[in-house]
């Protein structure tokens, strides 16, 4: 119910938006600045699933270098612990599924710290807690 009246009301919204720009503007050029805002903000969430999947790359390949086992799903969250970083230093937390002596394991590392230097990424210390699935 309650999406149905988020959805009417964006509806009811841009109709009004619609009507106020008509009065100013030609059908194409109100056609073009949709385009043009469509394509921007598709363009920002395809920027921020990169860059979500570049840490989760980073962290997959770094742990199979130093613990030598595959990661199968994972998910990652920056944690703010209220310390001033720098712009390119970050805390993350990692929870993930391995597969480790033919058992599935869900593991957790907390407080990764994670810096960002051009475009790799590099952690200092991976501290995992691990629990069988």
């Amino acid at each position: 119910m309650q999406i149905i009246l988020f959805v009417l009301i964006l509806i009811i919204l841009g109709a009004v938006v619609y009507q106020k720009l008509r009065k100013k503007y030609s059908p194409l050029q109100i056609l073009m600045g949709t385009v043009f805002v469509s394509i921007f903000f598709t363009g920002l969430i395809y920027v921020f699933n990169i860059n979500e999947g570049g840490i989760k790359d980073a962290f997959k390949s770094k742990y199979k270098e130093v613990y030598g086992h595959k990661i199968s799903k994972l998910s990652a969250s920056i944690i703010d612990k209220g310390k001033s970083l720098g712009a390119n230093e970050y805390y993350y937390k990692f929870v993930y599924i391995t597969k480790k002596d033919n058992k599935e394991y869900v593991c957790e590392a907390n407080e990764v710290f994670v810096q960002l230097i051009e475009d790799e990424y590099v952690f200092k210390e991976i501290k995992e807690e691990c629990r069988e699935k």
